[in-house]
């Protein structure tokens, strides 16, 4: 079982749904088009800003969400499936993660200090300073994260396929047992 807890985040951030004025950042993702997500973002006692996010269209269903990090001025941003990921007191920082596919589910693991963000085939974990690691190729089609403990994530690889496969991912590493092992 996963325990569901929230990372601890010195920030308010929420979508704008009709921006008054341009944005003070841009971040646009490669092959984006004209679509993005407004966002306003207020550090605790600093001024607050605004950013779009644009991202690529990802051809299925994908994540959109804001996500704090470990670090507590951290923000995750997935616009459409697309990461974009700084430190909300260094608003021109933020840079476009990239993943093995859309995100289409996130973790966060408040206990392990760890934010994870699923795609259809890997895993990638944040961590306090960052990007931590990236598993290889998981599955064909599809993961289900269903646990974490003891320095461990597992879940299933292929779920809806004929013959799922356990996997479990080591939180300090990325070291992957099981799963569909492809290379």
């Amino acid at each position: 079982m996963i325990a569901h807890g929230h990372l601890v985040s010195e920030f308010d951030v929420a979508v704008e749904d009709c921006p008054a004025a341009s944005p003070d950042h841009s971040f646009v993702a490669e092959g984006a088009g004209s679509r993005a997500a407004a966002v306003v973002v207020e550090p605790w006692g600093e001024a607050a800003w605004t950013a779009t996010f644009a991202s690529p269209d990802p051809g299925r269903r994908a994540l959109s969400a804001l996500l704090g990090t470990p670090s507590t001025t951290g923000l995750c941003v997935v616009e459409r499936g697309t990461v974009f990921l700084g430190d909300v007191l260094e608003p021109e920082g933020f840079d476009v993660v990239l993943t093995p596919g859309p995100v289409v589910a996130a973790e966060e693991l408040a206990a392990e200090a760890v934010l994870l963000l699923v795609t259809p085939w890997a895993i990638t974990a944040v961590g306090i300073s960052g990007v931590l690691w990236t598993t290889p190729r998981i599955a064909i089609d599809g993961l289900r994260v269903d646990e974490a403990s003891d320095g461990w994530v597992g879940g299933v690889a292929d779920p809806d396929d004929d013959e799922p496969r356990d996997f479990a991912v080591e939180l300090a590493t990325g070291q992957v047992v099981g799963g569909a092992m492809i290379a």
